[in-house]
């Protein structure tokens, strides 16, 4: 993959499933090899994301004093893998990496007039480097053992502010926003994030129907932007996370790449189709509220059907040839 980046399709995510809803972490074993997924949006994620760094510096940069440290070692582990996994878009120099691809030469020592000339953090630097976002969950330098957040670069958030989030614990970022959290896995998080080990990195999937392509959006949707809705502008919202232990600092790193798939392009497959419908009608009512399902889920039901129905007829069809 590492030579064919521009050819490589984006990983066709489908995270949803049949039966009954139920809220949980969803964990999974993340290879060492797959950590970073490059494809043919390279180029066109980072020209979006120098944009936003420039314009909506407050809103897509953040930090806290403490976080430093755990940021350049993050910066560090990212430098490291890249030309290791994709040689042919990145070499690793004694002064940082090159990007063979966008002929950057990032002098990344500690030392480098960059970090103050430029005002440029290392998390910025990652999301500059790669597709993901990049966010840094400490504890509480006062003591106790929850885990905040304590630094981020973010350029695709769903309806939320990084600037209003920093220094916000795990609790009460998911708490104050998803249905379910505190009830059923509120405490099993704090434990498995307190037991994270280094050798253990993990991954993750959240996603969500969507009536908006905006990979970065801090505002929420209202009910006006149904209005006249088609299923051709509603959209499978699919995030990637993934979640390291750093070995110097013991902070954790989050990695989050955003995917936007048309629905209409990922329903031509039946089971996808019929899968999908299922989970949306297992939402229970606090967490169809939470997912805008009022907004989108007459029109993606109806297409469903439609789509469900003409495979069912066309077996028929054949069945009587």
């Amino acid at each position: 993959m590492g030579s064919n980046w521009a050819e490589t399709e984006e990983v066709p995510y489908r995270p949803f499933k049949e039966g009954p809803y139920f809220l949980s972490m969803g964990l999974k074993p993340l290879s060492a090899e797959n950590w970073i997924e490059l494809d043919k949006t390279y180029l066109d994620r980072l020209a979006y994301k120098r944009h936003l760094f420039s314009r909506e510096r407050s809103e897509t940069v953040q930090s806290l004093p403490g976080s430093e440290d755990a940021s350049y070692e993050s910066l560090e582990m990212l430098v490291d893998f890249l030309p290791r996994r994709y040689p042919g878009m990145f070499e690793k120099t004694e002064r940082g990496i090159i990007n063979l691809v966008t002929g950057e030469d990032w002098d990344l020592r500690r030392e480098s007039k960059m970090w103050e000339e430029k005002k440029t953090h290392p998390l910025e630097v990652m999301g500059l480097l790669s597709t993901e976002d990049w966010v840094i969950m400490q504890k509480d330098p006062e003591g106790g053992d929850e885990y905040h957040l304590r630094a981020g670069a973010v350029c695709f958030p769903s309806g939320w502010r990084l600037a209003e989030r920093i220094g916000h614990s795990l609790y009460r970022i998911h708490a104050e926003n998803v249905p379910q959290y505190e009830p059923r896995i509120a405490k099993s998080m704090d434990r498995f994030f307190s037991k994270l080990k280094v050798t253990s990195p993990i991954q993750r999937f959240n996603h969500n129907l969507d009536i908006s392509y905006e990979l970065f959006r801090t505002h929420s949707i209202g009910a006006e932007s149904s209005e006249k809705l088609t299923i051709g502008n509603i959209y499978l919202r699919v995030e990637r996370q993934t979640l390291k232990r750093l070995p110097r600092t013991q902070a954790l790193l989050f990695g989050i790449r955003t995917y936007i798939t048309p629905v209409e392009s990922i329903t031509k497959d039946r089971d996808v189709a019929r899968i999908l419908k299922a989970q949306i009608e297992a939402y229970p009512e606090d967490m169809a509220g939470y997912k805008n399902k009022h907004l989108w889920g007459a029109v993606v039901v109806e297409h469903l059907d439609g789509i469900i129905q003409g495979f069912q007829d066309r077996d028929s069809l054949h069945a009587l040839q």
